[in-house]
């Protein structure tokens, strides 16, 4: 199965340069699609540089800032390989993950998504990397800090799972994060991509549930596969904390169950709002 690596970047700073080192040595890449949303003149000079020197990367930039949704589809539409890899450009991939990743995919029932395993410098799971169906309950558990009382009850479990033991195989679970996320090119068309209403965050999140409704499996890989590095952009984290805030918002109504769920979404979605500022 031929791969396409979709890196999306706006603003990142040194991490690029990083990722983009390891995207080259990496094995199992057939194609590679960069996308400049906007970055500073380091930044898109190594975008630049490393297309020069790489002969399966293409470079797609002049369309500003549109988000990491839709540069993402940008992407995919551009690609031409049969599955597509998104990995954020602060995370640092070994040589192998990639062809960990494939044979994951390949083992999955299709149609499916497979997300992989990226850990901080400290070698813990990256948190997101594993998690439950977002629910009101879950988010607002997440978001108000009551999951500190999980130890009391299950009932205050978020929907984060990533301080779970790591298993031995791939297992299924309900989402996975965008960081480090692969799945068949044709399957991605089928769900119509990102939902590019989600500008930063969340979009994974949106992907997974809409395969969920589908029936097709959403599956983790235990690697390690690499280092997410995090909060290595220029980017003010009060415009991070904005857009996550209104995903989560857009999420929780989206998915809603009738008009007393969806009102109490966009209440629950006010509360994000005003706990992330």
């Amino acid at each position: 199965m031929s791969v396409c690596v979709i890196v999306v970047s706006y603003r990142t700073g040194p991490a690029l340069g990083r990722c983009l080192a390891a995207l080259a040595a990496l094995r199992g890449v057939d194609e590679i699609i960069l996308v400049d949303n906007g970055n500073e003149a380091a930044e898109a000079a190594a975008l630049s540089a490393f297309v020069t020197d790489d002969p399966r990367a293409r470079l797609v930039r002049g369309q500003g800032n549109v988000g990491f949704a839709a540069g993402c589809n940008l992407a995919a539409r551009a690609a031409q390989a049969e599955a597509l890899l998104f990995l954020n450009p602060d995370a640092v991939l070994e040589a192998g993950a990639i062809e960990n990743l494939s044979r994951a995919l390949a083992a999955a029932p299709p149609p499916a998504i497979v997300g992989g395993d990226l850990r901080d410098a400290d070698g813990r799971s990256e948190r997101g990397s594993r998690r439950d169906r977002v629910t009101l309950w879950r988010a607002f558990v997440a978001f108000s800090g009551l999951s500190r009382l999980e130890h009391f009850s299950p009932a205050f479990r978020d929907f984060n799972r990533h301080a779970d033991p790591v298993p031995s195989a791939p297992v299924a679970v309900q989402a996975v994060s965008g960081a480090l996320l692969m799945l068949r090119r044709a399957d991605f068309e089928v769900l119509g991509g990102f939902d590019e209403g989600y500008f930063v965050h969340v979009e994974d999140l949106d992907l997974c549930r809409r395969a969920e409704q589908r029936g097709w499996p959403v599956i983790f890989a235990p690697g390690p596969h690499g280092q997410h590095e995090r909060s290595t952009s220029a980017v003010e984290s009060r415009f991070i904390a904005k857009h996550k805030a209104r995903g989560m918002a857009r999420y929780l109504s989206k998915f809603a169950n009738g008009p007393f769920e969806r009102a109490a979404a966009w209440l629950a979605g006010g509360f994000i709002m005003l706990v992330s500022r």
